[in-house]
């Protein structure tokens, strides 16, 4: 019989520390901790601002894109994603903007352009994109996946395609960099 109560009070203990934490997880959301409301967010809080739907077309062809659908990652980051197709011809373009602190602590200004810069491969498709923000540049990881990324006022902006034939589309995608760039 003891063991049966203890049981049941561990349970109600355990109930409550439940509560307690999701009631500290409301507090925590009503407040901004954790949902891309810092420095990030005051300076682009919609990413979706920095493309639109037609300027993103091209990538879909036939496809028609849906608009972008913001959504916050962890402190610091932000993110909107575009999508069109079906199935094995889904694609999808992030556009990403994260607090350069957050992602490289503790590292200057001068050795993120550095870590950026020396990311690029040699005899690959990547590529140093020049004359956008401190440091940007091109890597596709596979033939689907491929994105963009620069060093920019503080932060890093990042558009990835993720879809058949992304590293294909290595123009396209640094053009919508140059475009979130001009309006970040």
């Amino acid at each position: 019989m003891v063991i049966d109560i203890s049981r049941r009070v561990r349970r109600q203990y355990r109930g409550a520390t439940v509560f307690v934490l999701a009631l500290a997880a409301v507090a925590a959301g009503a407040s901004g901790v954790g949902h891309g409301r810092g420095v990030v967010a005051a300076q682009a809080s919609d990413p979706c601002a920095l493309l639109t739907t037609d300027e993103v077309q091209p990538l879909a062809g036939n496809a028609t894109v849906a608009d972008g659908l913001p959504n916050s990652q962890a402190a610091g980051s932000v993110r909107c994603r575009y999508a069109w197709g079906t199935g094995t011809r889904r694609s999808t373009l992030d556009v990403t903007v994260n607090d350069a602190a957050r992602m490289y602590a503790g590292a200057s200004p001068e050795r993120i352009k550095q870590q950026l810069l020396e990311s690029v491969r040699p005899e690959t498709t990547d590529a140093v994109i020049p004359e956008v923000g401190e440091a940007a540049v091109f890597r596709p990881d596979s033939p689907a996946y491929a994105g963009a990324t620069a060093f920019i006022k503080g932060r890093i902006l990042q558009v990835h395609l993720d879809g058949v034939y992304a590293r294909d589309k290595k123009d396209q995608v640094i053009e919508l960099l140059k475009l979130a760039a001009g309006r970040l």
